[in-house]
C-alpha cells in the first residue's frame, strides 16, 4: 500500500525515547510501530461477543471450583505469615 499521506506530532522526549528501543528491538522504524499501533488500537473491528467466546472456549483452561481455589489462597496466605 502506498503512503499518501503524512501526520505529524509532537511528543515528550522521554515517550519518543522508549518508542526507538521498542522500535530498534522490533526491528522496525518508529514510523512503522506507531502505524501498526494505531491500525491495532482504532482502525480493526472489535470481536463479536461469540467470537471472543469461542476464543476462550478453545483455550481449555482448568476449571476450578471456588472451595478449593479459597483453600489454596488460604494456605498460601498462611504459609506467608509464618515465614515473615
Amino acid at each position: 500500500m502506498a503512503l499518501t499521506k503524512r501526520a505529524q506530532l509532537l511528543m515528550e522526549p522521554d515517550d519518543y525515547q522508549q518508542l526507538v528501543h521498542i522500535a530498534q528491538y522490533e526491528q522496525i522504524s518508529v514510523a512503522e510501530l506507531i502505524r501498526t499501533a494505531v491500525r491495532e488500537r482504532y482502525l480493526t473491528q472489535p470481536k463479536k461477543p461469540e467470537e471472543l467466546v469461542e476464543a476462550i472456549c478453545a483455550m481449555n483452561l482448568e476449571v476450578i471450583d471456588w472451595k478449593s481455589l479459597e483453600a489454596d489462597i488460604t494456605e498460601a496466605r498462611y504459609e506467608i505469615s509464618v515465614c515473615n
